[in-house]
């Protein structure tokens, strides 16, 4: 959950989810003529299930959260900033070719959702604290992702999704060789695909290479026309 310097200041947005959703589903969603597909283009943000077909999309948000509730509404998008989307198709491809696929827990999110988060976590190693700028995911150049079988269904993995521990460590210091192995997968995947991890959360990959370039706009929910819980 990394923070940006409010050089760039974000407004606001919140939303609750649905059950994964592959390619297939889920594009029904969207259109080229989809109204809110035209808005977030304007932002450079695209669905995600557009930008990488194959990957399978489970927004934890809308279920619950640490906040003990959820932050999404059933409406929210799984949105992706479309430079950080180009290389998701990458990490996607890369799996695939071993016979898995990813899955999306969370992609971009409104500063209010982060908000809430630090309010219920409190903690600066899992969430950025508000006055220090909020989350790279506000700007779609973060993603919270694990590894499952083409099909969806789970494999092993370290731990469950914003699981505060130090389980949770991108170094898998446990016993399981099938988890170090299905970890090793994902990360090799990202990595290559141009995103970076972080040191406390396995699940969580950033693209600052599109931070650095300022390919970034600020976007609000108001903007995308997508309703408030």
């Amino acid at each position: 959950m990394r923070a940006l310097p409010q050089i760039i200041a974000l407004s606001t947005l919140v939303a609750l989810s649905l059950p994964s959703l592959p390619l297939g589903q889920a594009a029904g969603l969207f259109s080229k003529k989809s109204p809110l597909e035209r808005k977030a283009k304007r932002y450079n943000l695209v669905p995600v299930q557009v930008a990488a077909p194959g990957v399978h999309i489970d927004m934890r948000y809308k279920i619950t959260s640490a906040a003990g509730k959820p932050l999404y509404l059933r409406e929210m998008p799984c949105l992706v900033n479309e430079y950080a989307g180009k290389k998701l198709r990458l990490a996607q491809q890369e799996v695939a070719r071993q016979g898995y696929a990813l899955k999306i827990w969370d992609a971009w999110r409104p500063p209010e959702a982060h908000k809430a988060l630090w309010e219920a976590v409190k903690d600066p190693r899992y969430v950025v604290p508000p006055e220090k700028g909020l989350s790279w995911h506000c700007y779609g150049i973060s993603i919270d992702l694990t590894l499952v079988k083409k099909d969806g269904s789970p494999v092993k993995m370290p731990t469950k999704f914003d699981v505060f521990s130090k389980q949770a460590a991108s170094k898998y210091t446990g016993n399981d060789p099938e988890i170090r192995r299905n970890l090793a997968v994902l990360q090799t995947a990202m990595l290559n695909a141009g995103f970076r991890k972080i040191n406390d959360e396995w699940w969580h990959f950033d693209d600052e290479a599109t931070i650095k370039a300022r390919k970034v706009y600020n976007v609000t929910a108001k903007d995308l026309g997508i309703p408030m819980p």
